[in-house]
């Protein structure tokens, strides 16, 4: 990621830039930042990651969403767009949203670092988020996040056969059907 410009913006400012520029950027702290492009893996998992849970919950009032919402956190001093969300069907505004249940990202190699650390500090301070996960795109291996009450929990996976279990929406999620025709660099797919 790389910031666009060397002044700072307003949130008003940047949704008139978001709606003038192609491509995807972020907002934090009154910078706007390009977003680096997806890999076909990470949008294949997001993907898989939609397919899967919108079967699950497909007569629910939750909205699910790829690629391209804004969330707004740290009360509008950042805008981000994580690789995969479901909210709350109600309370969303026009140009983004700010009732996450449950979001995912997907690692690249330039955002590591930032959705480890930033981001989950950011995400674990958004009241309605009760997940979050962190998927690894060259290896099969998962962070899993869940709120208890104002308190934090991880679990890893990273074994196929393992189903991971999103107690809020009362549902499973295996890391098969996440990892659906990814294909590792040593050539093992699933």
């Amino acid at each position: 990621m790389e910031t666009v410009a060397e002044r700072l913006y307003s949130l008003e400012e940047y949704f008139a830039f978001c709606e003038t520029h192609e491509g995807r950027f972020e907002f934090v702290n009154g910078e706007i930042i390009e977003m680096s492009g997806e890999t076909t893996t990470s949008n294949r998992i997001a993907g898989n990651i939609h397919f899967c849970l919108r079967g699950s919950l497909q007569d629910s009032a939750y909205e699910l969403y790829q690629n391209a919402v804004k969330l707004k956190v740290e009360d509008g001093r950042v805008v981000r767009i994580p690789d995969f969300m479901i909210c709350e069907g109600k309370g969303d505004a026009i140009r983004y949203t700010t009732f996450p249940l449950l979001i995912v990202e997907v690692l690249s190699e330039s955002t590591a670092k930032i959705d480890r650390v930033d981001k989950l500090r950011e995400y674990s301070h958004v009241s309605s988020l009760q997940h979050y996960l962190i998927v690894e795109q060259t290896q099969c291996y998962m962070e899993v996040y869940k709120r208890d009450g104002d308190r934090w929990f991880v679990d890893f996976y990273n074994n196929m056969e393992e189903v991971i279990k999103l107690p809020y929406f009362d549902i499973e999620l295996p890391l098969a059907a996440v990892y659906k025709k990814v294909i590792f660099s040593d050539a093992t797919s699933f």
